[in-house]
């Protein structure tokens, strides 16, 4: 069962419907400044998308990653706890689920508690390095 420890919350606007993406980890667009799915899953990853804003320039709250918190995270793949994940991009629509993280990518975070895909996990928003 996955739990949460909010540290700190940040009240953002989302850039587009995110209605699907409760607990998948977002990004910050860097022209408009609000949050959205990775376009991609080497984006920089911001945080885990705490509700589930309906259209764009709705209230979005994130969790931020190395807050020290924990979330619950929708994954994308099949993990255990004591992953590191990064965030998955299969499609425009189908984004920002968590998967084990590569070289290339980057941390979001700790798995402490694992499950099978699109289930929630916990993960601990830490600071954290995949070495290669």
């Amino acid at each position: 069962m996955a739990t949460e420890n909010k540290v700190i919350d940040l009240g953002l606007i989302a850039d587009e419907d995110l209605s699907n993406d409760q607990y998948r980890i977002v990004v910050l667009d860097t022209t408009s400044v609000r949050v959205r799915r990775p376009n991609a899953a080497t984006d920089i990853p911001l945080g885990v998308l705490q509700n589930a804003p309906a259209a764009a320039g709705d209230p979005a709250t994130v969790r931020p990653l190395g807050c020290g918190g924990t979330s619950k995270v929708q994954l994308g793949a099949t993990l255990t706890g004591g992953a590191i994940i990064q965030c998955e991009y299969v499609s425009a629509t189908d984004a920002g689920k968590a998967i084990a993280a590569v070289a290339t990518g980057y941390p979001a975070g700790l798995l402490l508690s694992g499950g099978a895909e699109d289930e929630l996990a916990e993960v601990l928003l830490t600071p954290i390095t995949v070495k290669a």
